[in-house]
């Protein structure tokens, strides 16, 4: 579970309690795939759109609630590194230039 501060229309703040929802792709309850699966995902997006792009939130709330910290450490110290080992995320970024925004 997790929680979410969300700046409302009017200006003031609220929290939501909330849990990622039931994904199709990943019927089982090993979450490794599916929290590696929304870090790749999330990299994919600021990679294309850019960190500022909010949309992305949503694929960085999921793996935050999902994954180990020490899982997303480790991740975070290999992208800043270029070692990150993912052909989707190579891939991918061979295939879309970065975004300039």
């Amino acid at each position: 579970m997790g929680r979410r501060e969300v700046e409302m229309p009017d200006g003031t703040k609220k929290v939501f309690v909330w849990n990622p929802k039931y994904d199709p792709r990943f019927p089982a309850f090993n979450q490794g795939p599916k929290c590696a699966q929304y870090f790749v995902d999330y990299q994919k997006c600021i990679w294309r759109k850019g960190e500022d792009y909010k949309p992305c939130d949503w694929f960085r709330h999921h793996y935050e609630h999902i994954c180990p910290n020490e899982w997303v450490d480790r991740w975070n110290n290999q992208i800043s590194e270029g070692i990150y080992p993912s052909k989707q995320l190579l891939a991918w970024k061979a295939k879309y230039p970065k975004s300039d925004e």
